[in-house]
């Protein structure tokens, strides 16, 4: 009890501890705040599909922004989707048509593999100090040596050899001195050992694999399309419009021969016949008026 009570209130003894306890609370908060956020994440994500994500992309796009750990991993990610599910064609019966851009893929596709934005450095890492965390192992290991050799140096300095009653009165604080010296060592070694055990331990059981069901989740959801495969799909769609167009302009002059000819049907044709009826009626009134005109010429 009384060696515990001088461990406690040795300065040395006191540091070792304080950066243990310090440094494992720090990364037990950090690792968990994480993985509740990398949780919160996959429940979000569950409802999506290949399927549905094209008309919920703005849903997912929040979703990802609005979540720490993946907000700077998708602003760079989302520069690198592309858009192609299908265009539309109208054929000569009106009908509409739909025709995939690629034979073999629809939908959103990404030009990058997922875990090229989606991995531990950009979603994990950039959470907490990784260097701090890092450096706690050899910071606690740097710690044994140094106050051992110190409190060593301390309890050689408690000894007088002026008498033997003063070397038997100082031996005693000699001892107490070195045990609190081994503690040290024994103290920084431990803590290196139980936070490093710690750490690898909440990082495998419990992180690691919750960013590992986010990271599939997201692969998932998106094809991956190579820089070749899009150029072809850009170049087949540039084909496609090309041959549409001349197809519209081919047919320009057909649709406005058509267009000329009912316009003369259903407008110009009434309004020349209504004319030459008009014409008729009034040549028939005058030639009636000629007649009655030389009837009364004969009577007079």
């Amino acid at each position: 009890m009384d060696l515990f009570i001088r461990l406690i209130e040795d300065p040395p003894v006191l540091i070792i501890l304080t950066a243990f306890t310090v440094s494992i609370s720090y990364m037990l908060t950090k690792y968990i705040k994480i993985t509740k956020l990398l949780k919160a994440l996959y429940t979000q994500l569950e409802s999506f599909t290949k399927g549905n994500l094209s008309y919920r992309f703005e849903e997912f796009k929040q979703i990802l922004l609005g979540n720490p750990c993946t907000q700077k991993a998708f602003e760079d990610f989302q520069y690198s989707l592309v858009f192609s599910d299908t265009l539309a064609f109208q054929d000569s019966d009106d009908k509409i048509e739909y025709e995939n851009v690629s034979e073999s893929v629809s939908g959103i596709q990404a030009t990058t593999d997922i875990p090229y934005f989606f991995n531990d450095d950009s979603m994990i890492s950039t959470q907490y100090n990784k260097n701090f965390i890092g450096v706690v192992p050899t910071l606690l290991t740097g710690f044994g040596p140094l106050f051992t050799f110190l409190k060593i140096a301390t309890a050689f300095g408690k000894l007088d050899f002026t008498s033997a009653q003063t070397i038997t009165a100082t031996v005693a604080e000699f001892v107490a001195e070195m045990q609190i010296a081994a503690m040290c060592s024994v103290l920084a070694v431990g803590g290196c050992l139980v936070f490093t055990v710690t750490e690898k331990m909440v990082n495998s059981l419990i992180l690691m694999p919750t960013f590992a069901k986010v990271q599939l989740k997201l692969a998932s959801l998106f094809n991956v399309i190579s820089t070749e495969s899009f150029l072809i799909d850009l170049l087949k769609t540039s084909k496609i419009q090309n041959h549409e167009n001349g197809t519209i302009l081919k047919s320009i002059p057909r649709s406005f021969a058509t267009s000329i000819q009912k316009d003369l049907a259903n407008v110009i044709q009434p309004y020349l016949e209504g004319i030459i009826y008009g014409v008729n009626s009034l040549t028939e009134q005058l030639a009636k008026k000629s007649e009655s005109n030389d009837e009364l010429g004969g009577l007079f």
